[in-house]
């Protein structure tokens, strides 16, 4: 039988307590724990996390995994509450003064922009942390505007919504810290707007999804679309962030309504990706906060929940080796 050091050309240490800094593929013996262990790349996994304290669907949501906000949506009836996400608890924040579902969302936690919503609003609104204080309007008045907001309170985009009386609008348009205005280009399928997820900034985003579980997914430089290799799952109201190279795309309807989807989906800026990580409930029009690397989905539909979940990606990590 070949030994370690045969294999590896290196002999196993016996250390009393984990090095502090293990280099990638180190492995050692715990003489305290009596224990095998290696510093080697962990499987993704999901957790759950902390309630929300006010279950609501079709809302708003932006930030990082440690440093999200999640604000309006239904509950069922309309609501501006806003909540923050610290990464394991939510506090509630400054209420908006408007009373919408199904609108644009981007920024930070502490530089977050609403824009539009439904019932039909061209009314925007920035946080600073505290409060949120009424913006420049948007060009149209308009509502499911949630899967196509990206960037940051003072670089905004938005692509598509709904228009009255019944259409699908392709139009994008920007918000500079000031005002919005229509851009030349718009979104080649519009009707695909009204169920997308998007993910970027306003010169750099992933557009995927739609409705009745659309599959395709589309980038975007600041000045042109280009078709990308599509969805493994199809799925409309799902949360996707990260960025063009590197993005995340969960839960939402992976069919027609009223399925709700646990699947997680991971893009290297190439290809998607099915990760063998789900979580435990399965949601749509859900807030997301985070990247791949760290994801937290939280309330959403059905029936207004008030849980959270916490993806975390692939990384290294000290594991414990068995003979089992």
């Amino acid at each position: 039988m070949s030994t370690f050091k045969e294999i590896r050309g290196t002999l196993i240490k016996s250390l009393s307590s984990d090095p502090s800094n293990p280099g990638e593929g180190e492995m050692w013996y715990n003489s305290t724990s009596q224990t095998l262990k290696g510093y080697v790349l962990a499987p993704a996994s999901t957790s759950s996390s902390g309630a929300v304290n006010t279950g609501r669907t079709q809302l708003g949501s932006t930030g990082t995994l440690t440093a999200g906000i999640m604000f309006g949506g239904e509950t069922p009836s309309l609501t501006g509450v806003t909540e923050e996400f610290d990464g394991s608890t939510f506090s509630n924040g400054g209420t908006c003064p408007a009373t919408k579902s199904d609108m644009h969302s981007s920024g930070t936690q502490t530089a977050a922009l609403w824009g539009g919503g439904s019932p039909s609003s061209s009314g925007s609104f920035e946080y600073n942390g505290s409060s949120w204080t009424g913006v420049g309007a948007m060009t149209f008045a308009g509502r499911d505007f949630t899967g196509g907001g990206v960037g940051i309170q003072t670089a905004a985009l938005q692509i598509g919504g709904f228009i009255s009386p019944g259409n699908y609008s392709a139009v994008m348009q920007e918000y500079n810290g000031t005002s919005w205005s229509n851009i030349p280009q718009t979104f080649p399928t519009g009707p695909n707007t009204g169920g997308f997820a998007s993910c970027g900034t306003q010169t750099a985003c992933l557009s995927s999804g739609g409705p009745s579980g659309a599959t395709a997914t589309l980038s975007w430089d600041g000045s042109s679309w280009t078709t990308e290799n599509s969805l493994g799952i199809g799925a409309s109201g799902a949360v996707q962030r990260g960025t063009v190279s590197d993005a995340i795309m969960a839960t939402g309807h992976p069919a027609s309504p009223p399925t709700y989807g646990v699947e997680i989906q991971t893009w290297d800026g190439t290809n998607w990706s099915t990760s063998p990580a789900t979580f435990s409930i399965g949601k749509a029009q859900a807030a997301g906060f985070g990247n791949s690397a760290g994801l937290a989905i939280a309330t959403g539909a059905p029936s207004f929940s008030t849980s959270s979940e916490i993806y975390s990606g692939q990384a290294l990590a000290t594991q414990t080796f068995t003979t089992s």
